[in-house]
C-alpha cells in the first residue's frame, strides 16, 4: 500500500472511533439537494432517521446507515450518539417541540434527546422569516408575526435547540469543536483526554464513543495501524 493509501486508511479508522451524528430528515422542501451534499461531506459517520413520505429517501440512504423505521419511530435509539440534526425544522415542528405537543415521532425523539442532554442542531432556514428561503417565499422579516416567530426561535435556544446555518454547523462538526456540543447539551459530562500511555496500557480505550484523544495518542495509534499493515 501508498503512503497516501495507508493515511486514508488511518483517517478512517479514526473517524470510525466517533460516535455517529443521528440525522432526523423530514419532507420540508426547500434547499434538500444542497443541504444533502454538504452533510456527505461532514466527515463523520451518519445514522438516518427517515419520516414518512420522503420522495428523496433512496438519496439520503446513500449518506449512511439508515435507522429502521421499526425503532426510531418507537424510542431514541439505544447508540451513543454524537448529536442529534434536524436539517429541515420548520416552523410546526418547532411550535411542537415549544409547546410539548409532540404529534409526530420526529418531536417526540427531539424530546427524547433533549430529556438525556443529547446535543440538537437545527438548520434554521425552513423556520426563520429571515432566511433567504422564506425571503424567496415572500415572508416579509419586518412583520408582527415574523417578530413573533423570532421570539419562539428565541425560545426554542433556550430549552436545547442550537439553531445555525449549513456552515456553522459543519465548522462545529469538522473542527471537533467538542466544547460546543458540551454547551449545547442540558447536560454536562466531564471528559479527560486519553494519552499515548493509556493507549499502550489499554488500546481498547479508544474505540469508546466517549474517548477523546490527545494529537500524541491519535499519532501513535497512526503508527500502530501501520506497523500491522506494512510487511
Amino acid at each position: 500500500m501508498t503512503d497516501e493509501q495507508i493515511e486514508r486508511l488511518v483517517e478512517h479508522m479514526l473517524q470510525r472511533l466517533q460516535p455517529p451524528l443521528l440525522v432526523m430528515v423530514t419532507a420540508t422542501k426547500g434547499y434538500r439537494e444542497a443541504i444533502r451534499s454538504r452533510l456527505a461531506g461532514c466527515g463523520h459517520r451518519l445514522h438516518l432517521a427517515l419520516a414518512d413520505g420522503i420522495e428523496d429517501e433512496m438519496q439520503w440512504k446513500l449518506l449512511g446507515e439508515a435507522v429502521a423505521t421499526s425503532v426510531w419511530q418507537q424510542a431514541l435509539p439505544q447508540t451513543p450518539y454524537r448529536a442529534l440534526v434536524l436539517p429541515f425544522l420548520d416552523y410546526p415542528l418547532a411550535m411542537d417541540l415549544l409547546s410539548g405537543t409532540l404529534r409526530s415521532p420526529v418531536a417526540q425523539r427531539v424530546h427524547d434527546a433533549l430529556l438525556t442532554g443529547l446535543p440538537v442542531f437545527a438548520l434554521r432556514y425552513h423556520c426563520d422569516p429571515a432566511s433567504e428561503l422564506n425571503q424567496l417565499q415572500g415572508a416579509h422579516p419586518n412583520s408582527a408575526y415574523a417578530g413573533h416567530m423570532h421570539a419562539a426561535l428565541t425560545r426554542l435556544s433556550e430549552i436545547g435547540v442550537t439553531l445555525c446555518n449549513i456552515n456553522e454547523l459543519l465548522e462545529k462538526l469538522v473542527s471537533g469543536n467538542d466544547a460546543a456540543l458540551v454547551l449545547a447539551s442540558t447536560t454536562s459530562v466531564t471528559r479527560r483526554y486519553l494519552t499515548v500511555s493509556d493507549v499502550e496500557i489499554n488500546p481498547q480505550l479508544a474505540s469508546a464513543p466517549e474517548a477523546q484523544l490527545t494529537d500524541a495518542a491519535i499519532e501513535y495509534l497512526k503508527n500502530k495501524t501501520k506497523e500491522k499493515i506494512l510487511p
